[in-house]
């Protein structure tokens, strides 16, 4: 009895263990935010950095009374600045655990972390991409970037079944040290979106009378948008009346346009940029297109299967986990615009008997995505790395 307390007292401190988040995200994160809603402060006291500007983040994480740091940080340059910053932070605030999301904040938290002699949790926020990448020597560089975020982690957490998969069996990471835990759901903000917002949203956007076809993502080419492109061209060539809004901006928004042009689609596709009214928008929607070619866990995926929308997404990481292997909806093969032309055809001939297929997986994403079950799988997580010693 006496030596089983002495190891408790050596595994676990009398106050809450010390969690550190460091990520470079500026806009809102249900992410977080549900993760700090539904973790027991007597367990967990979270803290949080990142490398962005001052923005909804910060203050959606403030609310919650989590002390959070922005340090505008994005440049190179400013990265001595950020790894001063997180040496400080971790010292004065008395961290215990250092959880790291995102390439840059995590190879520049890591080493700092391990400096002050602290234990490292990373959530892996990709898939694959980095053994995609063409040019062979940037390549190599990410990868041994990514060998070394996972060699010197004391634990790590794939959003997926294919990023664990990924870390295991391609990227040697014993099973031991990764678990598998999906982002946290909630219904609030989904119950939130009344018929009268989605019949307002459809008349502001002028969807009425015709076949609405949304995609949620960035505006990267990574991200399919041109196989979505050369899918639709025929269709709209063939009479299709429909029109794909884009929600999302980025980099790639100058190529796509003269895309759309260059395929008949110009007067087919709207470009609406970020909107804080994207789950209305969605909610509009006929169907749902994600030819995504990489990502962890798509949170606009598991927003479409919340809003019960019929759902055509490219078979990448999470898209099965979501979509419990195709039950709930439609999965083609990547970067394929015949087999997803061949979707949306089928999808839209019978588009009442897609929503019933949609339908009941709100209930799939509640149950395994519980907020409140996630949280308690992080802060068990927590537990383990530290009772490591």
């Amino acid at each position: 009895m006496c030596s089983r307390a002495r190891q408790n007292a050596i595994d676990f401190p009398s106050r809450p263990l010390r969690v550190l988040h460091i990520s470079d995200i500026e806009a809102p994160s249900y992410y977080f935010n549900n993760l700090c809603d539904f973790t027991d402060n007597s367990e967990i006291r979270f803290y949080s950095i990142t490398f962005a500007s001052r923005a909804g983040f910060v203050e959606e994480l403030e609310k919650r009374g989590v002390p959070s740091y922005a340090l505008n940080a994005m440049n190179r340059r400013q990265y001595p600045y950020a790894a001063r910053h997180i040496w400080t932070r971790i010292k004065e605030d008395n961290v215990d655990i250092v959880h790291l999301h995102l390439l840059v904040p995590t190879f520049i938290g890591l080493v700092v972390a391990k400096l002050c002699g602290r234990k490292v949790v990373v959530t892996r926020h990709h898939s694959d991409a980095v053994h995609k990448i063409q040019n062979s020597v940037k390549r190599k560089f990410y990868l041994s970037i990514e060998n070394y975020i996972n060699r010197h982690a004391d634990h790590l957490i794939a959003p997926s079944r294919m990023v664990r998969d990924i870390l295991v069996e391609q990227e040697g990471v014993p099973a031991t040290r990764v678990s598998l835990i999906p982002y946290g759901q909630t219904v609030d903000r989904f119950d939130a979106i009344t018929p009268e917002i989605v019949a307002r949203t459809k008349e502001q956007l002028r969807m009425n009378g015709q076949m609405v076809l949304v995609c949620n993502s960035r505006l990267y080419e990574r991200k399919g948008h041109i196989y979505l492109f050369e899918a639709l061209a025929p269709l709209i060539r063939q009479g299709l009346n429909a029109t794909l809004f884009l929600i999302g901006r980025g980099g790639h928004q100058a190529r796509l346009e003269q895309l759309a042009e260059q395929m008949g689609l110009k007067n087919h596709v709207q470009f609406l940029g970020w909107r804080n009214d994207a789950l209305a928008i969605m909610a509009a929607a006929d169907i749902i297109v994600h030819p995504s070619l990489e990502d962890a866990l798509s949170q606009a995926l598991i927003e479409s299967l919340m809003l019960g929308r019929p759902i055509i997404a490219s078979d990448i990481s999470g898209v099965r986990d979501i979509l419990d292997e195709g039950k709930y909806g439609v999965i083609v093969p990547p970067a394929d615009a015949g087999a997803l032309r061949r979707a949306l055809e089928n999808t839209i001939l019978d588009i009442d008997k897609a929503r019933e297929r949609a339908s009941p997986g709100r209930n799939h994403i509640v149950e395994y995505m519980n907020a409140r079950v996630v949280a308690r799988a992080y802060t068990e997580c927590y537990k383990k790395v530290w009772s490591l010693g």
